[in-house]
């Protein structure tokens, strides 16, 4: 690599969310409980209008990941990695969750982070991405060996199926063994998880998850009960939102 071209690569930016990078345990899906490094990035090519409300006009869970104040260089966002602890926590073992919004609307700026990580400190955190299934992963991520637990959305969230229910990426999903990760608000939503997912896709029942649509620990509490019902009667995984019943950070993580 010429000196140039590093220097061209530590100069190219990506947007990230209000909150950024933390550091927390995961709090859904198949890493529940995990030690992980979250990078938030910024913007989504689905509305979730569905779950719209005066605080999230988007419908999103993490309204915050809309901002577009938060444009950074590579050099930059490397930088605070290391002089914040996060590159610490990622060397002992944390998971680099990378989520949003929709993280892979950014790919090509992710993947051109991910080769200046890679020659600034010479090795690849664990990573693991929160995908709502809609945009084909770049193959340079498994030779990573990222992970992906997917979200595809219901049509309970209200956008039109055309936009949240790509088939050829559910199935890459499927032949990669992702994971599922399926928001149930009623009963009935397991009739769609069943015909339009697991299935459509044959997605073994140790690859799903399901869990509560809730936003605040006290809804967590009467929805959790019926999912995991729902859960044990199909086999699948049951999902808490750790960070409501733990923190009852609602809007947030």
């Amino acid at each position: 690599m010429t000196n140039s071209y590093k220097e061209d690569l530590s100069n190219k930016t990506i947007l990230l969310s209000d909150d950024k990078v933390f550091y927390t345990v995961e709090g859904e899906g198949e890493f529940v409980g995990y030690p992980s490094v979250f990078m938030r990035l910024s913007m989504c090519n689905l509305t979730c209008q569905g779950f719209a409300s005066a605080d999230s006009p988007h419908g999103c869970d993490s309204f915050i990941s809309w901002s577009v104040r938060n444009k950074i260089t590579n050099a930059d966002l490397l930088q605070h990695l290391e002089q914040e602890g996060y590159e610490k926590h990622l060397y002992n073992g944390a998971i680099w969750k990378i989520t949003g919004g929709e993280p892979l609307v950014q790919q090509p700026a992710l993947l051109r982070f991910l080769e200046y990580m890679d020659v600034e400190w010479g090795w690849i955190p664990r990573i693991d991405f929160e995908t709502n299934a809609t945009i084909m992963p770049d193959k340079e991520w498994v030779r990573v060996g990222a992970t992906f637990t997917t979200s595809p959305k219901l049509s309970n969230n209200g956008d039109p199926e055309n936009r949240r229910y790509k088939p050829e990426v559910l199935e890459w999903h499927a032949n990669q063994g992702s994971g599922f990760k399926f928001v149930i608000d009623k009963e009935s939503d397991l009739d769609e998880v069943m015909e339009k997912y697991v299935d459509k896709f044959d997605i073994p029942s140790g690859r799903v998850w399901l869990m509560p649509c809730a936003g605040s620990r006290k809804e967590h509490i009467e929805k959790a009960p019926m999912v995991a019902e729902l859960a044990k009667q199909q086999h699948f995984n049951f999902s808490p939102r750790l960070h409501l019943l733990v923190w009852d950070m609602a809007l947030k993580v």
